[in-house]
């Protein structure tokens, strides 16, 4: 960080977002910390993003908008975005969501109070498609914040329902030393794992992420061969195997912070999730897939009694 520096860099990293990126925007410059610099980086947008970006970049030199040439996939695009950080601090935002006008300032001062504390995040409330606000507990991130770094990682991956914390504001050199997104849907359920190794997470209980939810959400895409173009930009039989490439992505992660906690202490919980009933069906469901898609739908339309998205709308909007 320079002194010329923003506080925090944001990145923003969309693609067709033309329905609710402005509404975004609006809510990060109505922050009550203005020393920042948002980079979009439209990922070859086919509508009116770059246009309704553009304009907001004409009235405000903060904003900055990065277009990619072609389709390089959600992972790459995420990633794109924090190659840009210079701030202390740093946020990736999404594209359909709100902030609550302290967010920032909220999230800066408990990390400038808390140095053993790597991200910070607010409370989460979802926005139902009739633009009506929900609290939905159950898909709340605590703070996790214990002094052992393995237990962290642990709490971290059992928290399966939500990863809203990727949301927040982290230190910028911690994630220097993760392996950030990967070309997987659900990487960043991983990525905050890392994190977690690194570093104490904190929930700022002032600060709230307003989550929206829509028919276009990447969560709604059913198909998991469709995801993983959504992920990388083209389909992948592989990269759709979410929960296999996830295991692996999670042993990589435990023998990587080895100056931090020994990675016999983060194997053994890995190994007992890996072998738990769900997830042993998971990665049969996936390599069946990998094999024949038709076979996997099957199973999984009648075995895997698996909630699917209108379902759980129904569930958080009721």
């Amino acid at each position: 960080m320079t002194d010329s520096a923003e506080k925090v860099t944001l990145s923003l990293p969309v693609f067709n977002g033309s329905d609710y990126i402005a509404d975004a925007i609006e809510s990060i410059l109505g922050q009550t910390l203005t020393d920042f610099r948002l980079y979009v980086t439209d990922n070859a947008s086919q509508d009116d993003t770059p246009e309704i970006v553009s304009s907001y970049a004409r009235k405000d030199s903060r904003i900055v908008l990065v277009r990619n040439k072609e389709n390089i996939g959600a992972a790459a695009n995420y990633n794109l975005g924090f190659t840009y950080r210079a701030g202390k601090y740093f946020k990736w935002c999404a594209h359909d969501d709100r902030l609550s006008p302290n967010y920032l300032e909220a999230c800066v001062d408990a990390l400038e109070a808390r140095p053993d504390v790597g991200l910070a995040y607010g409370r989460t409330l979802q926005i139902s498609p009739k633009d009506e606000i929900f609290e939905i507990p159950e898909y709340e991130t605590p703070s996790i914040d214990n002094d052992d770094p393995a237990l962290r990682f642990r709490q971290t991956i059992a928290l399966s329902k939500t990863c809203f914390p990727i949301f927040g504001v982290f230190r910028p050199e911690l994630l220097e030393r993760s392996m950030l997104h990967r070309s997987y849907y659900g990487s960043d359920r991983a990525l905050l794992a890392e994190m977690a190794i690194l570093g104490k997470f904190l929930l700022v209980e002032d600060a709230v992420f307003y989550n929206r939810e829509h028919e276009e959400r990447s969560i709604n895409i059913d198909d998991k061969l469709q995801r993983s173009f959504w992920q990388t930009g083209r389909k992948s039989r592989s990269a759709a195997a979410e929960h296999i490439q996830l295991a692996s992505h999670l042993f990589r992660i435990a023998s990587r912070h080895g100056d931090v906690v020994a990675p016999y202490r983060l194997w053994a919980g890995l190994i007992r999730r890996s072998l738990t009933p769900v997830e042993l069906g998971r990665y049969s469901l996936e390599l069946a897939g990998m094999i024949s898609p038709k076979t996997a739908a099957f199973l999984k339309r009648n075995f895997a009694g698996q909630i699917g998205p209108r379902q759980l709308k129904q569930v958080v909007f009721k």
